[in-house]
């Protein structure tokens, strides 16, 4: 087998670069590309209940909307593969990739959503803690913080969030590029879910918009946690009970971060990220 491009990563417990190298994508598609906890599983949800015209009846939302890079256990890269060649159009993905790792930038439509590092930070820390290690073979024990500092530190040291914002920003304006920023998407669903109707094209009833706008809700989405903590369908819950969809705000991590920690956190956005990003995400 020939070596693969460094490009698309080292093989991890969430990251296969074979499933990146060998994706064909199609211009149908459309990639989800965020940071961790910066909205991914919201938006899985409003497009597949956009592409549905409002459909609930699934188990679990990475069956509808797969992790592009993410192995499944006991499956191969290439039987995987072939299950995304299964799927009709329009077929959606969630990926963490970073631009340049993201396979299909110039073929596939991409939706990029953005949110406060400090919130993402907060709701990482609670997203790990809230996992059932047990239910992940192979996790480290290491995906559990003793406390918010430790989480800041390796949100920090490993940068994920930086690194994912700044290899997107320039791209920002690309045809086939959506940039939505997670406040306004809660300030105002209605008109999030038009914008990205009119970018994709695809047609709507008010009926379907009407579906989408109630099970995209948060107070939807947390009565039914269960289609979005499940890893595939018949599979048990890999979170403790609250622990996945848990309060979804803006400006939460007030609470949470001490002065100096969330300090930090945007001090390295500053270092990382050109003046008119930081405005953009008001983190001035």
């Amino acid at each position: 087998m020939s070596t693969l491009d460094p490009k698309w990563g080292t093989p991890g417990l969430m990251h296969d670069p074979q499933l990146l190298a060998h994706f064909v994508p199609r211009p149908t598609d459309v990639l989800i590309t965020t940071a961790p906890k910066a909205g991914t599983t919201w938006m899985q949800q409003i497009l597949h209940q956009l592409r549905t015209q409002g459909d609930v009846s699934f188990e679990s939302i990475f069956d509808e909307v797969p992790w592009l890079e993410a192995p499944r256990t006991g499956v191969t890269w290439q039987d995987q593969l072939a299950q995304y060649e299964s799927l009709p159009n329009p077929r959606i993905f969630k990926t963490h990739c970073t631009y340049a790792q993201t396979p299909g930038t110039e073929v596939a439509r991409l939706i990029l959503t953005v949110r406060d590092p400090r919130d993402c930070c907060v709701s990482f820390f609670h997203h790990m803690n809230g996992l059932n290690l047990e239910l992940l073979p192979g996790a480290p024990a290491s995906m559990h913080f003793d406390d918010m500092q430790q989480c800041v530190d390796r949100f920090l040291s490993f940068g994920a969030w930086y690194r994912n914002v700044a290899s997107w920003w320039p791209h920002r304006a690309d045809p086939n590029v959506l940039l939505l920023r997670y406040q306004d998407i809660s300030a105002d669903l209605a008109a999030a879910i038009d914008r990205i109707v009119a970018f994709l094209g695809w047609q709507l009833t008010p009926e379907g918009r009407a579906c989408t706008i109630e099970h995209a809700s948060f107070a939807w989405m947390k009565a039914n946690s269960d289609k979005f903590t499940r890893q595939s369908k018949g599979a048990p819950s890999v979170f403790k009970d609250g622990a996945f969809i848990r309060q979804g705000k803006v400006g939460g991590h007030k609470a949470e971060l001490s002065r100096e920690q969330a300090a930090a956190l945007v001090a390295r956005a500053h270092a990382d990220l050109p003046p008119e990003c930081i405005e953009f995400l008001e983190l001035a």
